[in-house]
């Protein structure tokens, strides 16, 4: 309904939800602390180690928080779709096993 009220900032204000600040700001104080710290140190993995492993490698932490979707919060159900994802993810791993090789040290 917030599309109903004509434009008026304070109507449309308040008619959102509230965003529970007092008992929120820890949990996304410390989340946006994590999230600025993996970039920090995504860079510097990037720098050290060039763009094809340090890329690939911080790309594992999508594979990373799939199995926590997958074994911790239950996101995928299904023996078959779960199969799938595993599969997709041993290739990803292989991938970045194979980029890992162009490295020169």
């Amino acid at each position: 309904e917030l599309h109903r009220l004509d434009g008026d900032f304070t109507k449309a204000f308040h008619a959102l939800p509230s965003f529970h600040i007092r008992q929120m700001w820890l949990q996304g104080a410390l989340s946006g602390f994590l999230y600025s710290l993996g970039n920090f140190m995504s860079i510097i993995a990037v720098t050290h180690l060039g763009q094809g492993v340090g890329y690939s490698f911080t790309q594992t932490s999508m594979l990373v928080s799939g199995l926590w979707g997958i074994f911790k919060f239950g996101e995928i159900k299904g023996r078959t779709s779960i199969l799938k994802w595993l599969s997709a993810a041993t290739f990803a791993v292989a991938g970045i096993l194979w980029l890992s090789y162009e490295h020169a040290a």
